[in-house]
């Protein structure tokens, strides 16, 4: 495989590293960032895959993926977080060292679960799938545990990029028009969150979802 695992495994650890990173971040700014050099690593690592593998498809989807999750997807972010004038800090119902620890769990978790799912693959499958299982879950961490919408839409974003690390590390990528058809869902489900980020923002005068849980009847 090109670069063999000296070139794979480290680009595979700094993309679940940006996972707790955004865990221990305490902007909004930051966190969105860290999403953008996120992406920016899934892409690196798809097209190091794609000249791997000789697919040529791969290197194509990751030059999208850095146009539409480093580029296009951030700058819709940023727009909301601008126009709805948010604190620039980030807000949690868990303390950052339990969510670190509860992280380290979830990865803990993820490699034990992925031993005998992953047999058949080389070292390289087996470490990519345990860190897309362990992004799909800390993203879900990060939405269940942060406060405000914009922090849940950065946690969609990392479940997303687990879904999309699970798809071209295992299986030497997908058919570009699936790739497509992810990316443009993906697009469409930022722009509505960040439309009703913006609208419960104007309606309520906050997107604190603790304080809309006292709406409720």
């Amino acid at each position: 495989m090109f670069l063999g695992s000296s070139g794979v495994s480290p680009v595979v650890t700094l993309i679940l590293a940006v996972c707790f990173l955004v865990l221990g971040a305490r902007r909004l700014d930051t966190a969105i960032r860290l999403v953008v050099f996120q992406a920016i690593l899934l892409a690196l690592l798809t097209a190091i895959l794609g000249l791997a593998n000789g697919v040529g498809e791969m290197v194509f989807i990751a030059g999208l993926t850095l146009v539409i999750k480093a580029g296009l997807i951030p700058f819709i972010l940023k727009k909301v977080v601008d126009r709805i004038g948010l604190s620039s800090e980030t807000r949690s119902y868990v303390n950052r060292k339990m969510s670190f620890l509860i992280a380290g769990a979830l990865v803990m978790v993820s490699y034990l679960a992925t031993g005998q799912i992953a047999a058949t693959q080389s070292a390289e499958g087996r470490e990519i799938l345990a860190t897309a299982i362990a992004m799909l879950l800390i993203g879900l961490l990060v939405m269940m545990t942060r406060k405000l919408a914009v922090m849940q839409i950065v946690g969609f974003l990392i479940m997303e990029n687990g879904l999309f690390l699970a798809g071209v590390g295992t299986t030497h990528g997908m058919p570009l028009v699936v790739e497509l058809g992810i990316f443009l869902d993906m697009l469409i489900g930022v722009l509505v969150m960040g439309i009703l980020t913006f609208r419960i923002q104007s309606s309520f005068g906050s997107i604190n979802t603790e304080k809309l849980r006292n709406l409720r009847g």
